[in-house]
Order: structure tokens, then C-alpha cells, then sequence
């Protein structure tokens, strides 16, 4: 029974200490869903059309896409600073409108500003993210309402520039039936 206890204690202990040196990495894959919608009287559908990229930034810097035009051209501004600006995402996230999480970007430094970019409904999205040690994967979904003004959600900041401009709905909306042709 002394020997049970003995090779137990000296497995924990090799346990914790092999827990103790494991690598510690900034590794992890964000993967979005996106869904949008441009008029409220419409479903939301998936997103079709989204750029994504992100830049390696210190976690208490405070930065901002000031613009479309910087949102298309991959510019991010200092909040504090407005002459200092960021031009060249240290990565790019890929697009497959089949997916389930349409939008996959991997993330190797602590900290980052996530920016995502709704073409087709000239939408925008921007957040500030603290990547986690050793989280390979993290699902999120994003929802865009392209008839709505900007605003914040779960973290993000969406940003429409052109708020009263008339959209296109994404999805056929039904036509009303006259009432002559409901059956009774």
C-alpha cells in the first residue's frame, strides 16, 4: 500500500510539472459568423461579401476606423493620438460564404484591433481583442443591421456611414396577397 501511495504522489507530480512547462502560445483562429439584414421587415441572411483583417496594437492603446475609406483602404486611427496611423494589417482574414463561421482570421499576438468590412452593404465593425494563451479556436457570430445607425455589439462597434440610404433587401420578402385571392 506504501508503494501505491509512493508511484501516486510521484504522478502527480509529474503531472503538474509537465503542466508547469508547457508552452505557453498566442495561437488562436477567430472564426465569425456574420449575418446582416438591410431592412427590418426582411430574415437575416448570411453575409456574403466580407473583408476581415487585424492589427498587433498594445493592449492600452485605443484605436478607431474613422471612415470608410479607411475601413476599405485597411487604415486604423489612434483615438489619442489622430497623426499616428496604422496602414499595413499585420494579417488577413479568409471569406467562404459556404461555412458555417464564414470568417476565419488567426490571431498570434496578445492583442489586437479586429476590423471587418460589409461590401456589398457598406457596413463596417471594429474591436479592440485580447487573445488567449493556448485557445486554439474561439466561434463568435456578428450581426449586421444595415438599417440601423452605428453602434456597439458584443464587443464590436458597428459603423454605418450612410445610414438613410435606401437598401436593398437581402432576401425576397413576400408580396401581401390581395384579399381576394386568401382562401377562406
Amino acid at each position: 500500500m506504501r508503494t501505491m501511495k509512493k508511484i501516486l504522489l510521484l504522478a502527480v507530480v509529474a503531472m503538474v510539472a509537465v503542466g508547469c512547462f508547457k508552452d505557453e502560445k498566442y495561437e488562436t483562429i477567430m472564426r465569425i459568423a456574420v449575418y446582416s439584414q438591410n431592412n427590418s421587415e426582411e430574415d437575416i441572411t448570411k453575409a456574403t461579401d466580407i473583408v476581415t483583417y487585424a492589427f498587433w496594437t498594445d493592449k492600452n492603446d485605443d484605436w478607431e476606423v474613422i471612415s470608410w475609406e479607411d475601413a476599405l483602404a485597411r487604415k486604423i486611427t489612434h483615438k489619442e493620438y489622430p497623426s499616428k496611423v496604422l496602414t499595413t494589417p499585420d494579417v488577413e482574414g479568409t471569406f467562404d460564404a459556404e461555412a458555417e463561421y464564414q470568417v476565419e482570421i488567426p490571431l498570434t499576438k496578445p492583442n489586437a484591433v479586429l476590423v471587418l468590412v460589409d461590401t456589398r452593404n457598406r457596413v463596417y465593425a471594429y474591436r479592440e481583442y485580447e487573445v488567449g494563451i493556448n485557445l486554439p479556436v474561439v466561434h463568435t457570430q456578428l450581426h449586421i443591421y444595415a438599417w440601423r445607425k452605428s453602434g456597439t455589439a458584443n464587443g464590436w462597434t458597428v459603423i454605418n456611414p450612410f445610414p438613410d440610404e435606401e437598401r436593398e433587401p437581402l432576401v425576397d420578402v413576400p408580396a401581401e396577397q390581395p384579399d381576394e385571392m386568401i382562401a377562406e
